[in-house]
């Protein structure tokens, strides 16, 4: 039976990705949600993107940074002039065999759903980049599921729900404590914050991965972080 595992904001780190797969063993039979923002920043977002996109237990949301991203490629005619402002284009494009895939690229960022609902050990559980409270409306509007942060300021969550979120890194919400991140729960356990800063590795940031089947939280530290 496998298991069922969450993280967010990868932000182009992909080698802690990769030692994160390792360390929780990923195998076919697990199912891995990754809530947005798997490029800029970190120098490598094409190794994060072609593990996700050839992986069918790899189910990814769109996150702000995505969806910034596709904007700005599909609108913006001269990129040389208009740079993109982040790195994501400059890497993507300084490669022969990357630079041939970034329309696939794009298209599937572009495709990325902005939300999933994942009932499973008695939880109805919630995701989306930013904010899951636009999920149970009829019209739901991408900016507050990619945006929106109040969910996490009230740290009340909405009942009969667990909602699991990145975007705002943890450390921030804890006050920018001297200990590294972990995965943040609110103190009525409704709401889940699992972007531990990967990128941010100066104010204590790596990459966090939660098991929803056990509770066991992972993580992954740059390794410049242990010389």
């Amino acid at each position: 039976m496998g298991r069922t595992y969450v993280m967010s904001d990868i932000h182009g780190m992909s080698e802690l990705f990769q030692r994160m797969l390792e360390q929780i063993r990923f195998s076919d039979e697990d199912t891995l949600y990754i809530l947005g923002d798997m490029i800029d920043r970190g120098p490598d977002p094409a190794g994060i993107l072609d593990i996700v996109m050839a992986c069918d237990n790899i189910i990814a949301l769109k996150g702000n940074h995505e969806d910034g991203f596709v904007e700005w490629y599909e609108n913006v005619g001269d990129k040389v002039q208009q740079r993109y402002y982040y790195n994501t284009y400059d890497v993507l494009a300084d490669c022969e065999a990357t630079r041939e895939k970034l329309p696939e690229y794009v298209r599937f960022m572009k495709n990325l759903p902005l939300y999933r609902k994942v009932k499973m050990n008695g939880n109805c559980y919630l995701m989306a980049h930013a904010s899951t409270e636009e999920i149970l409306r009829v019209w739901k509007r991408k900016e507050r599921l990619l945006w929106d942060t109040s969910l996490i300021d009230r740290q009340t969550g909405i009942p009969g729900y667990v909602s699991i979120v990145g975007h705002v890194p943890t450390f921030i919400i804890r006050g920018y404590p001297k200990e590294q991140a972990s995965v943040w729960h609110s103190p009525n356990r409704r709401i889940i914050d699992v972007d531990c800063g990967a990128a941010f590795s100066d104010l204590g940031g790596r990459l966090g991965c939660l098991c929803l089947d056990t509770g066991e939280e992972y993580y992954e530290t740059s390794l410049q972080d242990h010389k």
